[in-house]
């Protein structure tokens, strides 16, 4: 649990909103909200979106009283049917996340349509999980600005950002070292 998520290079992203158009359109079904999962952050000096990391240890599934966030195969998933709207996953997510969006409910019986009382409905990133090729928004990003990270990448990246560590260390060195690590 916990090995992919979607991470996003601030140094790429132009805040285009591409990846949130493109989260809208896939999730734009019956059953399902129509709002993004992911949330672009804008300031004066860095873009970037901000989408759920499917933690190992999920702060928001441990807060959900009714089991309606648990774990799936490498994602934090949702039963909408178990979602009573008491946000506790909305205050415990470190990353925010994780929303709560009110849904009326279409009832019909035969010819008649009635509108039923609203629904909570839980709205946070699932990896597109039932999309073969992956998350739209990684797919539709113009400057490839996103990516899908696992357990293998992250470790990589810690070992660059070490190795780059210990070469810029080599310059308190009292005694000449090699420079190439």
């Amino acid at each position: 649990m916990g090995s992919k998520f979607v991470v996003a290079d601030p140094g790429l992203c132009i805040g285009c909103e591409t990846c949130m158009a493109g989260c809208m359109m896939k999730h734009a079904v019956p059953g399902d909200v129509e709002k993004p999962r992911l949330n672009l952050v804008k300031t004066l000096s860095v873009s970037a979106p901000i989408v759920c990391h499917q933690c190992a240890d999920a702060p928001c599934v441990a807060a959900c009283p009714e089991g309606a966030l648990y774990f799936a195969e490498d994602r934090v998933a949702m039963n909408q049917e178990r979602c009573i709207g008491c946000r506790s996953c909305v205050l415990a997510c470190p990353y925010g996340a994780v929303q709560i969006d009110p849904v009326k409910g279409v009832a019909t019986m035969g010819n008649l349509s009635m509108e039923s009382p609203q629904k909570a409905f839980i709205v946070k990133c699932d990896l597109c999980y039932d999309r073969e090729a992956g998350p739209v928004c990684v797919s539709v990003c113009p400057t490839n600005s996103l990516l899908v990270v696992d357990e293998e990448e992250l470790v990589e990246r810690q070992r660059q950002r070490r190795t780059r560590a210990a070469v810029a260390s080599s310059a308190f060195s009292s005694v000449p070292l090699n420079s190439e690590l």
